[in-house]
């Protein structure tokens, strides 16, 4: 079995079950080198339901992008993804690949400054439980917040 490296993005994002979530996304690919893996970076991240599809999806996009807007009357943060998609995950592929979600903690209140482990609990939610009612074509953003370099070795997974 040869090693091989992925690129994980960790991130939070608010479903439409009005909680909060992390998230761990393993990047579709493997590289040789650690270096190689770390490209995957720039992808951007989002979360969709398409038509006659298999509920909602993580779609992964080769970039994304923010900027701040001052517009006079109110400043905000207009954010994108561009470029071609790289992989799609349904909640089965998703864990499959080694992805998680874990919720935060509704008690903790909405000003919280996340600083433990322990701020999070395990859930056995679905995309489909956490994204009810969830609007066709709508890209729900996904924080991108920290990575990780795993060492796979392939056949793992």
């Amino acid at each position: 079995m040869q090693k091989r490296y992925q690129y994980c993005m960790s991130g939070m994002f608010a479903a439409t079950d009005q909680n909060y979530y992390e998230i761990n996304i393993p990047s579709p690919h493997t590289y040789e080198t650690e270096e190689e893996a770390m490209a995957d970076g720039a992808f951007g991240y989002r979360f969709v339901l398409l038509p006659g599809g298999k509920g909602p999806q993580v779609v992964i996009f080769e970039g994304s992008g923010f900027r701040l807007v001052c517009d006079g009357k109110e400043n905000y943060i207009k954010d994108w993804v561009e470029g071609d998609i790289v992989g799609i995950y349904d909640f089965d592929e998703f864990t499959k690949a080694g992805g998680y979600i874990r919720l935060l903690n509704p008690e903790l209140g909405d000003d919280v400054c996340i600083i433990e482990d322990s701020d999070f609990l395990d859930t056995d939610k679905t995309f489909a439980d956490i994204f009810p009612n969830m609007e066709h074509l709508k890209l729900y953003y996904i924080d991108n917040l920290a990575y990780s370099i795993d060492e796979i070795t392939e056949g793992d997974k």
